[in-house]
């Protein structure tokens, strides 16, 4: 299945944390997983450097190093992916769950100051996942091995009471609709 396919809906999934019900159902289950997973906050203190922007701007540093088409393509279209999540942030201006909700900790090496929606770093993540997906093929190791740290990273970002699930949901989202421009690209 194409990635733009899964990418946006999860992407406009995030935006129901703007209704109500879905923003309580969100905050519930934030906790829920806040409070089984914290305690693993070191794997994800280790792993979080590999949202930040530096890991991604290595990541399209070493496609244009070594498949320069693919970089070049990929770097515009992290760049799209990247306004569209800054825009989405200023917009909407969601609270971070640690500023939002009692009793939640944040745990990650460096506070964020940017607001929680959507995910930077679940986008991140993501589309460096993706773009290994579409370059690689999907059962190619190293696709899996990008998916599985994703979805550790993804995790990482509730664990250490940076982002609510929705939040991350939206990230991810818009790193897949992203990654999976390129196939048209490619093709």
């Amino acid at each position: 299945m194409n990635l733009v396919l899964i990418g946006a809906p999860l992407f406009l999934l995030g935006f129901l944390h703007r209704r109500p019900l879905p923003a309580r159902y969100d905050a519930a289950v934030f906790r829920w997983l806040h409070r089984r997973i914290w305690r693993a906050y070191p794997l994800f203190r280790v792993l979080w450097p590999l949202g930040t922007t530096p890991a991604m701007l290595f990541f399209l540093f070493a496609l244009l190093l070594f498949r320069w088409p693919l970089g070049l393509i990929a770097s515009a279209a992290y760049a799209l992916a990247a306004l569209l999540e800054r825009g989405t942030k200023l917009a909407l201006r969601r609270q971070r769950p640690f500023r939002a909700l009692a009793n939640v900790h944040m745990t990650q090496p460096r506070p964020p100051h940017d607001p929680s929606f959507p995910s930077g770093d679940a986008l991140r993540v993501w589309f460096v996942a993706g773009v290994l997906a579409v370059w690689l093929g999907g059962s190619a190791p190293l696709t899996l091995a990008a998916v599985i740290l994703a979805a550790l990273v993804s995790l990482g970002r509730i664990g250490l009471g940076a982002h609510y699930p929705l939040d991350v949901l939206a990230g991810s989202g818009l790193g897949l609709f992203f990654a999976g421009l390129l196939s048209f690209f490619l093709a």
